[in-house]
């Protein structure tokens, strides 16, 4: 990469670390009784009326309460949310409202006054105040101190407006608290790569944007739709821990019970925690080192690396539960249909929960999220088969219809497992057809 001659006027790496540490610090973090001097205050406020405004209405509007003034302000907010809260009144929130403004310094009340004139769009005057308040958080994260921008209790009720000197053409944006900081937080906020967000053009396209016909896409720097969420991994997370503990309570039971049923099923959810593990550890990795300036990698194949990983699993499980199930067609066991049913039951629930988990959100596109939910789907389907055949079973005596559900069942995940190996295969070596 080229790097730039520019000679920077101000200290660019020095305002770089002021937007990255910027983060919301909660009244309940500050140092209580600890006063931040009037002066930065005024500077905070006079660097907020700085702010971009189109036909420079300045709509912000602010209250400062400090001092006594907090208790004034603590009391008015939760007597109105008191008032007018109506079904949705929270004694904890009345509680809370009363206390927060007194363990901050100084709470301002952040309001839109709407252009007299008119003639702006009411969302460009609010884009002007928010950018108002974003210059007060960079300017009190320059100072070291810390700041919260809440928009609960009484900001959305239009009773409140009167109180705050606003009309009802105007918004009550909520209130920033300002306090020393106590409890310092422990890692930067998150963020998914910005080139998960960018759209980079540059080249002429021919794309005829004014006849009607759909625009040529663009080339463009691009990271895999799943960077756009750590919803993925904290899905994948989640299913995990409830696989894992789904898995140990089967196997410790099925050692105490000497039921070979449970304990079978426990080894077998193994087999899903590592696959879903490995879903989870890329999504993981990538959120991680995706904007390290020490190591480059494609996310989008990292990402289909896991799929395919998690696919081949997959597939190895079908093959293993088609071959044990022929097994058993040839030559049939005694089934112990109570203990086999509610291990199956047991399996059901909690696959149908994960599967609702990575259902959110899903996308097609997404191996490594395709394959987790393959992975919950196949032994959710494996559940549903053997709790239909073990209960026909059951009442006519049927032993071989549960080998016959483990082959129905094993065929299926196969046809699943190919074409996913198939996707992210063709995606790991690019594969496509010549033109």
């Amino acid at each position: 990469m080229q790097m730039s001659t520019t000679i920077s006027k101000y200290d660019v790496n020095q305002f770089n670390d002021i937007v990255l540490n910027r983060r919301s610090i909660y009244p309940r973090q500050y140092e209580k009784g600890r006063a931040v001097p009037d002066e930065v205050i005024w500077q905070i406020l006079e660097n907020a009326n700085r702010a971009p405004n189109h036909k420079q209405t300045e709509p912000w509007r602010f209250k400062v309460f400090s001092g006594e003034g907090r208790r004034y302000f603590a009391e008015l907010q939760a007597g109105i949310y008191q008032e007018y809260a109506g079904e949705d009144y929270s004694e904890g929130r009345y509680q809370k409202l009363l206390e927060y403004p007194l363990l901050a310094s100084h709470v301002i009340s952040i309001g839109m006054r709407r252009n007299e004139v008119g003639g702006l769009p009411e969302n460009e005057e609010m884009a002007a105040v928010a950018c108002a308040v974003e210059n007060m958080f960079l300017s009190v994260t320059a100072y070291g101190l810390g700041s919260y921008w809440t928009t609960a209790g009484i900001t959305y009720f239009e009773q409140s407006k009167a109180y705050f000197d606003l009309g009802e053409k105007d918004k009550l944006m909520g209130f920033f608290y300002i306090g020393y900081v106590a409890i310092p937080f422990k890692q930067l906020s998150r963020r998914n790569p910005i080139q998960a967000k960018v759209d980079w053009i540059n080249e002429y396209k021919s794309n005829n944007l004014f006849s009607g016909s759909v625009p040529v896409q663009t080339n463009r720097v691009k990271v895999s739709d799943a960077l756009k969420a750590h919803d993925h991994e904290s899905q994948a997370r989640w299913v995990v821990m409830l696989t894992v503990i789904t898995m140990i309570l089967e196997i410790i039971i099925g050692y105490y019970s000497n039921s070979m049923a449970l304990t079978a099923e426990g080894w077998h959810m193994s087999t899903h925690v590592f696959a879903i593990g490995l879903t989870w550890s890329a999504y993981f990795f990538t959120r991680k080192y995706s904007q390290s300036q020490k190591i480059s990698f494609q996310s989008e194949r990292l990402l289909s690396l896991s799929g395919f990983t998690s696919a081949i699993v997959l597939q190895i499980i079908a093959v293993i539960m088609a071959i044990e199930s022929i097994s058993r067609l040839i030559n049939p066991l005694p089934i112990k249909f109570g203990e086999a049913i509610i291990v199956a039951f047991i399996g059901l629930v909690v696959n149908t929960v994960s599967a609702l988990l990575l259902k959110h959100d899903h996308d097609h596109q997404d191996d490594n999220i395709r394959a987790a939910y393959l992975h919950v789907l196949a032994d959710g389907l494996t559940s549903l088969t053997a709790i239909l055949a073990l209960t026909i079973g059951l009442f006519f005596h049927l032993y071989w219809l549960d080998a016959l559900s483990g082959i129905i069942g094993s065929i299926v995940i196969i046809i699943w497992a190919v074409q996913l190996i198939k996707g992210s295969a063709g995606k790991l070596i690019d594969f496509k057809k010549a033109v």
